[in-house]
């Protein structure tokens, strides 16, 4: 794939990356606009800050009351900002003096941050100020995009359009500072999205930050307008090679994935990070906590300048995370990431006047912005082999679509169907498609092992994984379909040095072998590592016949040459069953039934392949009806006792072995278990040779059955269960 960049689709690079203290300073409530869309409802024109207050509360910044950042954002905001322009000087003053006097850090590592309706911005006295102050401030121009847009919602407070009065201060603006706005979306503007982004890049505002209101004014339909103006400038931007040229964070490359434990810990939004002051000296987590952009709940004042900060006020916030504030519709959501909240709306909005609480208004609109992403950044993949950067550490649902019921073996269960019977057809593939797109799901294909591949015009709409026998090498149109995975069976290893390159190692391959020929697995490994940088292999048939002591050998061989191959390597060859322990890493075992689902030929849906083949559950619905994707509890890793406190984190984790051999499905096999200690222990050892950095959290597991160890740590009495050979 090509290495060029995509700016659209990233997100806005912000001083110090975020970490940054913010400190806000309303210094008005009055401001010369009427904005409709506004969330501070009650301006008020005879609410201003004096100095005094000002300086107090800079006094109060230095002192040990609070824990202090490296770097500062100073930040003046209204109403409209601008109209205290000489008071904000005073402020910027005094604080700089201050920390130069306190011989603080801040006095150098600092931002001055202004976003004003630009209304005064030519004035004789904003223009003094950045002449003063440039090289030390952001300051940014709202415009909504086009006229008729801008002028539906930023008007005067005789309720005329501010569009023409701002744009004569653009040019000024851009000869001082860098291309950059915001632009917020509510129900009536949405069919001018399209429009008013191009308008703005046309006007060299290249960098556009966008939003939707998080209030409830969304109509039935908004969400399909959103995502057909999304779509319809993803094709604009594709169609004429903007993909690296403009900003614009309606699409934005984290958003979509499940929440990982670690966005749970975390808020979306500073409060409670950031400080406020209002004009009358009373202080809050953030100006969303303050009287005039409230409807509901009282204000919310954390301290004030002539007494302190009152932390039993700001404590509520230390521990408002994602994990307590959310449902568990928002929690479990398979696109979760990236949905946008306003805590001081949320507690706004809530029943009793609590931050532990969530709005939920925009939850359709964040359905519509994912779904045009991933329209975006499947174009983009498809035109130009653009790859999307995947966020680290988190995973998407994924739809395995069985093409014909002589599918390739793509898990640890072995499909022996060898002759096409049923396939999919066309209808079934748009329509399975559109139903992965609508619900969120990664598509997969699973090729046949003897019908040539079909390709539809619209697959370029799509990002398609696809498996393909390594049989069918001649028969793929490599400029149509991509990102394929080979499939290998033993008697296909010869294969590999006809149809792949020792020098091209981009194609994945999947192995499959049976544990009767397990005795050989590092010659086949040590044969197809020379045509891929990554292995992933499949041991099908498992049974308690299978050579817990041969596989242990065969392990440690493997783990050898790994080494030796990735020993100063800069690109690192990665087998699943030795390279991928990491303790912070997803797990890598099989999702079936919780995030990931298969579509049978003639577009049934069932938990996996194997359950499917083997006629072993009903279907869980149809392409063509609404899906219930809550499915048996007994699939979701909280419902499996030795499963979700294992360390072996490349376990396959199969629930149709589980079922199978112990009649449940959270309940694996020992032979299943003994398999995967045996791996872990295993890549312990590759990272020992590798000389990676201790964790203290990997040690080695002593018991070849995880079940022991469950037995021991909650004392359980066993019964008749033999969970151990005898000596």
């Amino acid at each position: 794939m090509t290495d060029i960049k995509y700016t659209v689709g990233k997100n806005i690079e912000s001083w110090k990356d975020g970490e940054a203290q913010t400190v806000t300073f309303v210094v008005t409530e009055d401001c010369n606009l009427r904005c409709k869309y506004c969330y501070i409802t009650h301006k008020s024109s005879g609410k201003k800050m004096n100095l005094e207050t000002a300086k107090k509360f800079i006094d109060m910044l230095f002192s040990s009351q609070i824990i202090k950042k490296d770097a500062v954002i100073i930040e003046f905001i209204g109403g409209e900002p601008l109209i205290e322009i000489d008071l904000i000087d005073q402020i910027t003053d005094y604080f700089k003096i201050k920390a130069y006097e306190m011989n603080h850090d801040w006095y150098w590592n600092y931002r001055i941050n202004i976003c004003t309706n630009g209304v005064n911005y030519s004035s004789k006295e904003v223009q003094k100020y950045i002449k003063k102050n440039q090289k030390k401030m952001s300051l940014a121009i709202t415009i909504d995009g086009v006229k008729i847009k801008h002028d539906m919602q930023r008007v005067t407070i005789d309720n005329q359009g501010s569009y023409d009065k701002i744009m004569k201060s653009v040019p000024l603006w851009l000869s001082q500072f860098p291309g950059a706005t915001k632009v917020t979306f509510a129900s009536q503007d949405l069919k001018y999205l399209k429009d008013s982004i191009l308008s703005l890049w046309e006007n060299k505002i290249t960098d556009v930050a966008s939003n939707v209101v998080f209030e409830n004014v969304w109509q039935d339909g908004d969400d399909i307008i959103l995502e057909n103006q999304l779509n319809e400038l993803a094709d604009y931007v594709i169609e004429n090679k903007l993909y690296n040229k403009y900003y614009c964070t309606f699409f934005d490359d984290t958003i979509g994935y499940y929440y990982n434990d670690d966005d749970l810990k975390k808020t979306y939004c500073g409060a409670g990070k950031m400080i406020a002051l209002g004009p009358n000296g009373n202080i809050y987590p953030c100006i969303r906590y303050k009287d005039y952009s409230l409807n509901n709940q009282k204000e919310w004042i954390i301290g004030h300048v002539d007494t302190e900060i009152d932390m039993e006020k700001v404590r509520p916030f230390v521990l408002a995370t994602t994990n307590f504030q959310s449902d568990q519709e928002c929690i479990k959501c398979p696109i979760a990431s990236g949905c946008a909240f306003c805590q001081g709306f949320n507690y706004d909005d809530s029943i009793k006047g609590t931050i532990y609480s969530r709005a939920k208004y925009i939850c359709k609109m964040h359905k519509a912005r994912v779904r045009a992403n991933d329209y975006y950044f499947s174009k983009l993949y498809n035109k130009f082999g653009i790859n999307k950067d995947e966020l680290e550490g988190h995973c998407r649902r994924q739809l395995f679509i069985l093409l014909a019921n002589d599918y390739v073996s793509y898990c640890n269960y072995k499909n022996i169907v060898s002759e096409t019977g049923l396939k999919m057809s066309s209808s079934n593939i748009e329509q399975v498609l559109n139903f992965a797109r609508y619900n969120f799901f990664e598509p997969v294909f699973i090729h046949s092992k003897n019908t040539p591949p079909l390709y539809l015009d619209i697959y370029e709409n799509y990002h398609i994984k696809h498996y393909f026998s390594i049989k069918m090498y001649d028969l793929i149109d490599f400029n149509k379909f991509k990102d394929i995975i080979f499939v290998f069976e033993i008697e296909d290893i010869p294969l590999s040095k006809k149809y792949l390159s020792v020098c091209n190692t981009e194609f994945p391959i999947v192995f499959n072998i049976s544990e009767d020929f397990i005795n050989c697995l590092s010659e086949y490994v040590d044969e197809l590592l020379n045509y891929t940088n990554d292995l992933r292999v499949n041991i099908t048939d498992m049974s308690n016949k299978f050579s817990l002591d041969i596989y242990k050998q065969q392990l440690t061989v493997i783990t050898n040459k790994i080494v030796e191959l990735n020993h100063n390597s800069e690109k690192k060859k990665k087998m699943n069953l030795i390279t991928n322990l990491d303790e912070d890493a997803l797990r890598n075992g099989c999702y079936a039934g919780e995030k990931s689902f298969i579509v049978s030929p003639d577009g049934d849906i069932y938990t996996c392949c194997a359950m499917y083949s083997e006629n072993l559950e009903k279907k869980c619905g149809t392409i063509f009806t609404e899906f219930k994707d809550k499915q048996c509890s007994l699939y979701e890793l909280n419902s499996l006792p030795l499963c979700k406190n294992c360390k072996c984190s490349q376990c396959g984790r199969c629930s149709y072995l589980n079922y199978t051999k112990t009649n449940e499905l959270n309940i694996p096999p020992s032979f299943q278990c003994k398999k995967s200690v045996a791996e872990y222990n295993a890549s312990l050892a590759y990272l020992n040779q590798l000389n990676f950095e201790a964790n203290p959290k990997i040690k080695m597991i002593d018991s070849d059955d995880p079940i022991e160890i469950w037995i021991q740590e909650n004392n359980t009495s066993i019964g008749y269960y033999k969970y151990k050979e005898e000596n």
